[in-house]
């Protein structure tokens, strides 16, 4: 009986916070950086606005918070280098536009990027880290490739709708040739990549 109580406690807690950051999440999605209030928040969590405040201070933590809880879910981290691995990413990227939104509104504001710009680098880092294990011998920096793909993925996530009204097609159809064409980039770029370490070893056994 005695640890049922702070058990309880920590499960409620955790359930408290979810609802935030998932009403955060989705407000950010609907409404921008900067149009809701946190009485917004706690209506649509459907805890009281004290709550917020108490575990999360202010509107900016709040709100980085949120952001690092959709991109923790999410953003898996690939074991591999393949199209088919950009295209789960772009997919994951469409199916959560509020990451898409919250980096290039913080950019435009002239905002930190916080625990964004940290994934980033641990992204690029973790690519790195591929690089070497299947292309040992080709000297290639992933930086700019991998921010390219990851910032297309940002940007089309938002503004596919406007987009495929603008090329005449539906949504759905947009969003197959935009996956399909950034993993055939993404091939094509390893492809080349492979060819480049072929000639190496040929090179180097002749």
């Amino acid at each position: 009986m005695t640890t049922a109580a702070p058990a309880t406690r920590v499960h409620d807690r955790e359930a408290t916070c979810t609802a935030i950051l998932d009403a955060t999440g989705e407000i950010i999605s609907e409404k921008g950086l900067d149009g809701f209030t946190i009485s917004e928040i706690a209506r649509k969590a459907d805890v009281n606005r004290a709550l917020i405040y108490h575990y999360y201070q202010n509107r900016e933590n709040l709100v980085t918070h949120a952001i690092d809880r959709i991109m923790e879910r999410y953003n898996i981290a690939e074991t591999s280098l393949s199209g088919d691995a950009v295209a789960r990413n772009a997919r994951n990227y469409i199916e959560h536009p509020e990451i898409g939104r919250f980096v290039f509104q913080l950019l435009l504001a002239g905002r930190p990027l916080l625990r964004l710009g940290e994934r980033l680098h641990e992204q690029i880092a973790h690519i790195e880290l591929l690089m070497r294990q299947q292309f040992p011998d080709v000297e290639e920096d992933p930086t700019f490739t991998t921010l390219i793909l990851a910032f297309s993925c940002f940007a089309w996530s938002f503004s596919r709708e406007e987009i495929a009204g603008v090329l005449g097609m539906s949504v759905d159809e947009a969003d197959e040739r935009f996956v399909n064409e950034i993993s055939r980039v993404s091939e094509v770029g390893l492809q080349q990549l492979a060819g480049q370490l072929d000639a190496m070893r040929a090179s180097a056994s002749g």
